[in-house]
């Protein structure tokens, strides 16, 4: 074999070792598929939680097992503030203040300016549908809620056991006038308080789950009565209070807790609550004219997107079930997904 021959052949064998290594546009799409990490994910905790707490570090880790790569923040309310900082705030504190400073903690987050995931517990659910209907900058692509009572209590949540003195003050506090403004704007559970019995009350002083629901403007008063305050309500939240809504999101997935105890009612993590005229029956989302009239938006997601999806996790409230249980399945089937 002459040298031509022996040029040629290797001339041949480069090629065909190139084209192997090209890869064909499946290939391709794989590759970019891979190389785009999981979309971030933000937690919001619940109740007498803390951001960094024992349960929340586990769950975060267990999150980043399952998608390799994930970002997650976990709102810290107030920020750089102590453990019992923290859990006071869960309890003591001005509902919505809470949710525009985790409005202005998420916007500071540089992983998260392409758009995240938004998860919340119980309480925390609230606060991030909060961020969803009035900040949504960086826009929250998927929301997940665990057992948030979205229509609200009729039953103040108890405290742990053994009860912490800051539960023990806030529930004395409520209990005493849950309709005053004194407990509206200072005892978080006042805040999302709704008493089917006392709606008209309700509707006059309450501000931050009233208006999450697009209930604003049913009472006398609105619950404000500095007209100052009030414009800047309006600019903030829109007519009817609810802000963009939730029509804007690609999915809302609410967890309700079948065996929950702790919500009342529990179908509420599922936009129910009980009648006005009998607490013995439940009337459930579609038939409640929040949704009817699609005053947030959640009829159009529901029906026109099919982005609202109700599950369920069989135990208690919070009981996420462990390795493998609903929890788990939750965030194998609604987080990390790449854009």
């Amino acid at each position: 074999m002459n040298s031509f021959q022996i040029i040629s052949l290797w001339s041949l064998l480069l090629n065909a070792l190139m084209a192997l290594a090209v890869p064909t546009g499946n290939d391709q799409l794989v590759l970019q598929s891979e190389s785009k990490k999981p979309r971030p994910l933000v937690i919001w905790h619940g109740l007498g939680d803390t951001a960094l707490s024992s349960g929340i570090t586990s769950f975060i880790e267990n999150i980043k097992q399952v998608h390799p790569g994930i970002f997650v923040h976990s709102v810290q309310i107030p920020l750089n503030g102590t453990l019992d900082d923290e859990r006071r705030a869960g309890f003591w504190g001005n509902a919505e203040e809470q949710g525009w400073a985790g409005c202005e903690q998420i916007a500071s987050i540089p992983e998260l300016e392409g758009g995240f995931d938004g998860m919340g517990f119980s309480q925390g659910g609230l606060f991030m549908r909060f961020y969803a209907q009035y900040c949504n900058n960086p826009p929250i692509r998927n929301l997940i809620t665990f057992g948030s009572p979205h229509l609200g209590i009729a039953a103040l949540i108890p405290c742990p056991t053994p009860p912490t003195l800051s539960c023990l003050l806030a529930a004395r506090v409520a209990r005493s006038g849950i309709y005053t403004e004194y407990a509206q704007s200072h005892i978080v559970q006042a805040a999302y308080f709704r008493d089917t019995e006392r709606l008209d009350e309700f509707w006059n002083v309450n501000s931050f789950i009233r208006d999450l629901n697009g209930e604003k403007g049913l009472g006398e008063d609105n619950g404000i009565n500095d007209i100052d305050e009030k414009e800047k309500q309006g600019k903030k939240k829109g007519k009817n209070g609810s802000g963009k809504g939730v029509g804007h999101l690609d999915n809302f997935v609410a967890v309700m807790f079948d065996q929950d105890r702790t919500v009342s009612p529990a179908q509420s993590s599922q936009f129910a609550t009980y009648s006005p005229t009998n607490k013995t029956e439940l009337v459930l989302m579609e038939d409640q004219p929040m949704y009817k009239d699609d005053w947030i938006g959640l009829k159009a997601l529901n029906e026109d997107k099919e982005g609202l999806i109700l599950e369920h996790c069989s135990g208690e409230h919070m009981d996420l079930g462990g390795k493998g249980g609903c929890g788990d399945k939750i965030v194998q089937q609604w987080v990390g997904w790449r854009n």
